[in-house]
């Protein structure tokens, strides 16, 4: 698993979070440094460090770019390399698509999210799942640039020591049925922490400072695909809680698609209005 092999510090975001990178190129970094780590070296080797963190930071692109691309799809939104739309603009394309599209980029979104799992978890038959969801990608989408930047916060939340703290206090209370993220901030750490909770994973777009969006981008095709968790209980996560809007809105929006859900967070302000049920790590500054 990845977090064997990460040497890091977690107060401040690493300069490598900031990077930009063609879907193509993020893949093959994805592949390139899970099969240097798959072979026996030391961890202490800048190489083999450069290529945790590396690995760690892209694996997240794979699903956040598909996230992007199904998002344009269903809401009738160009499809565009660089571009990132807001949903307020989608009253002005309202460009549509057939259904088999909106079926396809639901699927390569669902596979993203395996794939950065396996990546994650160092699977030995990556290369060969890689292959196969390199099958599902449209052409045009080879060409989305993913563009990273650092967020104190956000690589705070996804420090393994802080992730297994929070998922041990999960489990004591039960497995959860399924754990929904809230992207794209939640991406990171929720990757590893479906690994640590050893249950499904998905996520549903809330970004109110990056996006705008005013409430989570729920589909009706998310909708049939939470559908098989609909007893529950959901663990609904998002990597901070500031001022606790995010997870509020999210919890809102998504909890009553279950019988029965709790939320998590692996920071919390102490000053925040919302306090979820489970926190690794509360602080004030």
């Amino acid at each position: 698993m990845i977090d064997e092999h990460l040497v890091a510090g977690w107060d401040e975001a690493p300069r490598a979070m900031s990077f930009e990178e063609p879907f193509r190129e993020v893949l093959d970094g994805v592949l390139g440094r899970a099969a240097l780590l798959s072979r026996p070296g030391d961890g202490l080797d800048p190489a083999r460090v450069e290529a945790a963190l590396g690995l760690y930071l892209r694996a997240p692109a794979l699903v956040n770019l598909t996230l992007n691309h199904k998002i344009c799809v269903e809401h009738g939104l160009p499809l565009h390399p660089t571009v990132y739309y807001e949903l307020v603009e989608a009253r002005r394309y309202r460009i549509r698509r057939n259904p088999s599209e909106l079926e396809e980029a639901n699927a390569l979104y669902r596979s993203a999210i395996d794939l950065a799992r396996a990546a994650l978890r160092l699977e030995p038959d990556l290369a060969a799942r890689a292959g196969r969801f390199s099958d599902l990608v449209p052409p045009e989408l080879w060409r989305f640039v993913y563009s990273g930047g650092g967020d104190k916060y956000t690589w705070m939340g996804a420090e393994p020591a802080l992730l297994r703290r929070l998922a041990s206090a999960v489990l004591r209370d039960g497995r959860p049925a399924i754990l929904v993220g809230a992207a794209h901030g939640a991406i990171m750490p929720a990757l590893l922490l479906a690994e640590y909770l050893g249950c499904p994973l998905y996520f549903i777009r809330l970004s109110m400072f990056k996006r705008r969006d005013e409430e989570p981008v729920v589909s009706l095709a998310d909708e049939a695909w939470l559908s098989a968790w609909r007893a529950g209980p959901a663990l609904l996560f998002d990597e901070d809680v500031a001022g606790g809007t995010t997870l509020a809105r999210f919890s809102a929006r998504l909890g009553p698609l279950f019988a029965a859900w709790k939320s998590a967070a692996v920071l919390r302000h102490g000053s925040a209005a919302f306090r979820p049920d489970y926190v690794a790590r509360s602080w004030w500054d």
